[in-house]
């Protein structure tokens, strides 16, 4: 249960050999994806008027993991159990005035939290798009250097006319 369990948390740790997207789904990144969702929470908020407009650039300045207390959060989470509420309870902390009581303004856990999710996967994907696109080329560097290799045609399980590799 605790493997199936590390595999929820981190799902690259036993299937991808990629150090830049594992980094992607670390425990700091995962915070990081939710403080992004913060940050632009509150901009869209300010934006249509619902918080103020330097409650939101606030937010927005110490939407940042360089600004919390990481073992204040790890604390929260080990009393409180919530994926969540540890991380907005330290960005409040760390913002300055008043600004700090809009954070999470609104949202639940699941819309925070599955946001940061899809940030974090669309980050992977741009990187699996660079790698498919060096893989592309390379597969048709290969194609264009054998094209006149030739080789036994198959069908049916046997041999038939000549084909080429590339």
């Amino acid at each position: 249960m605790r493997q199936i369990a590390l595999m929820q948390e981190e799902p690259t740790s036993l299937r991808i050999d990629d150090p830049g997207v594992r980094a992607l789904f670390t425990e700091a990144a995962r915070f990081q994806s939710w403080l992004d969702v913060e940050a632009a929470l509150a901009q869209a908020q300010a934006e249509l008027g619902i918080i103020p407009d330097g409650a939101a650039r606030e937010i927005t300045r110490k939407a940042h993991l360089s600004y919390l207390d990481l073992a204040a959060v790890r604390a929260g989470l080990a009393r409180t159990g919530h994926p969540l509420v540890p991380l907005v309870w330290e960005l409040d902390r760390a913002c300055e005035g008043d600004a700090g009581g809009y954070v999470h303004w609104g949202a639940t856990t699941q819309n925070v939290t599955q946001t940061g999710q899809l940030l974090q996967v669309r980050r992977a994907h741009d990187i699996f798009l660079g790698q498919l696109a060096t893989i592309l080329t390379t597969l048709a560097d290969l194609a264009e250097q054998t094209k006149d290799v030739l080789l036994p045609g198959r069908t049916h399980g046997q041999h038939a006319v000549p084909a080429t590799f590339g």
